[in-house]
């Protein structure tokens, strides 16, 4: 019996209101609040579809296709062939600039070889081409006036002598087919393509990770836009940082040689470890500018410092790979360490690209997961104050393939640290949690239909 039979305060709950989308809402959020599923429903991830994959994706094919373009015009040595005109031995001293120690030709084991008219400094370390065994010393009697020879040159040594030193001397297989070719015109294509490489790398680089998001949304302006800007902040600003790269790399280069081992190339433990150091660190300097463009095209300071933060990250994970990628592929002088410059650059590529996706999902504050729709799994970042939902190619989230949405369907707003949602067509409604609003606050778990397509509302801090 109640002991308010006749009492206001009995609250009487009929059937239907049980069944009611209003009591699933209320149980929902508080599963969602305790951490459970809740109100966001579906949580699989659409892993193909995410930030990091796609933009790691896009940033190792842009990055392969500018080492590519470059490659065939870039040697680590430059090849010369021709008949030998002259061999000299102890001739004259060369002092390295300013050093009071020079290289004296006099010394056993140094001396001239003349080809086409230019002269080649020969070595202690000079070995026969194709040799295994890197301590392999050439034959002086094979260096015969006449004789048809290539030889393989370090230009390394231009600064210090005046002269490019003989790394390797082709005899047998015979030299390679095609005219004689002058040292001057091989160094200036060299410089040149060693000049370009590196940016050209970061611009395509960057045009892949700055049209990706708009590729996968179909944002075609925005493939464009972000492209194009992509492209032209990765070459400009590699071009910059690549000089301030040189800059560090150089003396530490200098330090990892004065390391070195018994052979041309060859480098001791803590020679190996500056020269990985050095180059971790120019690579980062020059990786920066890849992951800009989509924030200068979208004019949005997240994404901006998500780009840069990212291209540092992955460049300093590019350059320390490429060294231990370096020794562990085979190569020779004819393809030096190409094999390794492809793999590493696409390594730097994709890290810029993947490092980019994680620090924006380490460091986002609010997005959107669609869980119907076209890209069912994607999540889309409230990356500035004011995200334009809607059917138009126009807006920052592009609805495609829903004939329910309108061109300009929502808008999302920032205000402090609060989201609201509000619907911009009167005559399309934008549901949240299965309700009608003209404007509402956004909460934590909240779900959005603008149409046939369900979005789930997350914040990193969720609302008190």
């Amino acid at each position: 019996m109640s002991r308010f039979p006749d009492s206001d305060h009995v609250i009487r709950i009929t059937p239907a209101e049980v069944a009611s989308s209003h009591v699933d809402d209320l149980l929902k959020r508080q599963a969602s609040l305790r951490g459970e599923a809740g109100i966001t429903g579906d949580r699989r991830r659409t892993w193909y579809l995410s930030n990091w994959f796609v933009f790691m994706l896009a940033g190792a094919v842009g990055a392969f296709a500018g080492w590519a373009l470059w490659e065939p015009a870039f040697n680590d040595l430059a090849y010369v062939q021709g008949p030998i005109e002259k061999v000299q031995g102890s001739l004259r001293e060369l002092r390295v600039p300013g050093e009071d120690q020079g290289v004296d030709l006099r010394e056993p084991g140094f001396g001239l070889v003349t080809i086409g008219g230019e002269d080649f400094l020969l070595i202690p370390a000079t070995r026969p081409f194709g040799a295994q065994d890197r301590k392999a010393k050439i034959d002086s009697s094979q260096l015969v006036v006449g004789k048809e020879v290539g030889v393989y040159l370090d230009d390394d040594s231009i600064d210090e002598v005046g002269l490019p030193a003989v790394v390797s001397v082709r005899f047998d297989p015979p030299p390679r087919p095609g005219p004689p070719a002058r040292f001057r015109d091989v160094y200036s294509r060299q410089r040149a393509a060693a000049m370009l490489l590196f940016p050209t790398v970061a611009a395509l680089a960057g045009l892949g990770i700055g049209a990706a998001d708009g590729l996968v949304c179909r944002l075609w302006r925005r493939v464009l836009l972000a492209g194009l800007v992509g492209l032209l902040v990765g070459f400009i600003g590699c071009f910059v940082s690549a000089i301030l790269a040189n800059i560090v790399y150089a003396p530490l280069t200098r330090l990892a040689e004065s390391q070195s081992g018994a052979g041309p190339g060859d480098l001791s433990t803590l020679g190996l470890v500056i020269q990985v150091s050095g180059r971790g660190l120019a690579w980062c300097l020059a990786g920066m500018a890849m992951g800009l463009g989509q924030g200068v095209a979208l004019r949005s300071s997240r994404l901006l410092l998500y780009g840069f933060i990212g291209g540092a990250i992955g460049g300093l994970l590019g350059g320390l790979l490429f060294d231990p990628i370096s020794l562990a592929l085979p190569h020779n002088e004819e393809a030096g360490a190409e094999v390794s410059r492809g793999v590493g650059f696409t390594i730097i590529g994709a890290g810029v690209g993947l490092m980019i996706g994680v620090v924006e999902l380490l460091a986002r504050d609010a997005w959107l997961r669609m869980i119907q729709g076209p890209l069912a799994g994607k999540e889309f970042l409230v990356f500035k104050d004011l995200v334009h939902v809607g059917a138009s190619p126009r807006s920052d989230i592009y609805l495609f393939n829903d004939p329910e949405v309108a061109d300009s369907h929502a808008v999302i707003r920032a205000a402090a640290d609060q989201y609201e949602i509000e619907a911009v067509d009167p005559l399309r409604p934008v549901l949240v949690n299965g309700r009608p609003v003209g404007r509402a606050r956004l909460r934590h778990g909240d779900q959005i239909t603008l149409g046939r397509t369900v979005f789930a509302f997350n914040r990193k801090r969720t609302d008190s």
